[in-house]
C-alpha cells in the first residue's frame, strides 16, 4: 500500500489533508512539529487515530521513513508555523541524511502561507538546492477558513463570540482572498497526486471572497489592500466553491458548537 507522510499532521491544513487521504484509503504517517502547542490535540487524535491506516511518528524518525520505498509523498504544512527553530531542525535532518538516493522518487509538497516570511522562503530554497533529484512543489495559500480554523484567525474569533475589542486580525491573514479549507485541500490532493511539480498559487473563483465571509459573519473592518511580492513563476490555480460562502461559514459555526466548546 502506498504511504504519505504529513509534517504538521495536527496543524490546520495538514489535518485536513490527512483526513482526506485516509478517506481515500491511503496509509498515513503523521509527524508533529516539536515544541509547538496544538489546539484541540486530543480531539484531532481521536478523530483520525481510530483509523487503522494512520500512525504517528516523531520527527527524529525521518531518516528511516525516507528509506521506506512505499512512501511516495511527503507534505509539509507550514501555513501557520512561526518558529524559525522548526525550519532549522528539518534542515539539519535533511542535511545529515546521507543516503539521499533511497529517498529519490518521493514528492515533497510544501504548503505555505501567501504571506510567507523570509525564513520560510529560505527553507524551501535550501531544500530545493540540496535535494535536486527530488520532485519538490511549493503551494501558496491565501486565508483558509472552515472547521478547525486556528482560534487566532479573524473568522474563528468572531465565531467564538469574543469581545469586539479583543478581536484582532492575524498578521498571517491575507485579506484580499479566501478559500474554504475543504475546497483548497481537495485541489491540493488532486494536483499533488497528478505529479505536477510547478509552484502554485491558489486563488478563489469568488470575487472578494474574504470580505464576503465577513459580511456573512455580520462583521465589518476597514478594507486594507496588502501588496505582496510574489514570484512571477507561480502558476495560478482557480478554486471553485463546492458550496456557497454562507454554507461554508455555517459549517465553521456548527463545528465550533459541536466540537470545540
Amino acid at each position: 500500500m502506498k504511504k504519505a507522510v504529513i509534517f504538521g499532521v495536527y496543524q490546520f491544513v495538514g489535518f485536513h489533508i490527512c483526513s482526506t487521504l485516509l478517506e481515500e484509503g491511503e496509509e498515513i504517517i503523521g509527524i508533529s512539529y516539536p515544541e509547538i502547542s496544538i489546539e484541540d490535540l486530543e480531539d484531532k487524535r481521536m478523530e483520525i487515530g481510530r483509523n487503522a491506516n494512520f500512525s504517528e511518528k516523531s520527527l527524529d524518525k525521518l531518516p528511516f521513513i525516507l528509506q521506506d520505498p512505499n512512501v511516495q509523498h511527503i507534505y509539509f504544512d507550514l501555513y501557520t508555523i512561526k518558529q524559525i527553530s522548526i525550519y532549522e531542525k528539518i534542515q539539519n535532518l535533511f542535511s545529515n541524511f546521507r543516503d539521499k538516493e533511497t529517498s529519490c522518487g518521493k514528492k515533497l509538497t510544501f504548503l505555505v502561507n501567501i504571506t510567507s516570511r523570509e525564513a520560510e522562503r529560505d527553507f524551501t530554497t535550501f531544500l530545493k538546492d540540496n535535494l535536486v533529484d527530488h520532485d519538490i512543489q511549493v503551494i501558496h495559500l491565501p486565508t483558509l477558513y472552515g472547521p478547525w480554523q486556528p482560534s487566532d484567525f479573524l473568522f474563528q474569533q468572531i465565531v467564538e463570540g469574543k469581545e469586539k475589542n479583543d478581536i484582532q486580525l492575524n498578521v498571517r491573514e491575507y485579506t484580499m482572498d479566501a478559500i474554504f479549507i475543504e475546497d483548497a485541500v481537495r485541489e491540493v490532493v488532486k494536483m499533488t497526486t497528478k505529479g505536477q511539480n510547478n509552484d502554485i498559487l491558489l486563488k478563489s473563483k469568488e470575487i472578494n471572497h474574504w470580505q464576503r465571509c465577513l459580511e456573512q459573519l455580520q462583521w465589518d473592518i476597514p478594507k486594507t489592500k496588502r501588496v505582496l511580492q510574489l514570484s512571477r513563476n507561480l502558476q495560478e490555480v482557480i478554486i471553485e466553491n463546492k458550496g456557497t460562502i454562507k454554507d461554508n461559514i455555517e459549517k465553521q459555526k456548527k463545528h465550533y458548537v459541536f466540537n470545540r466548546i
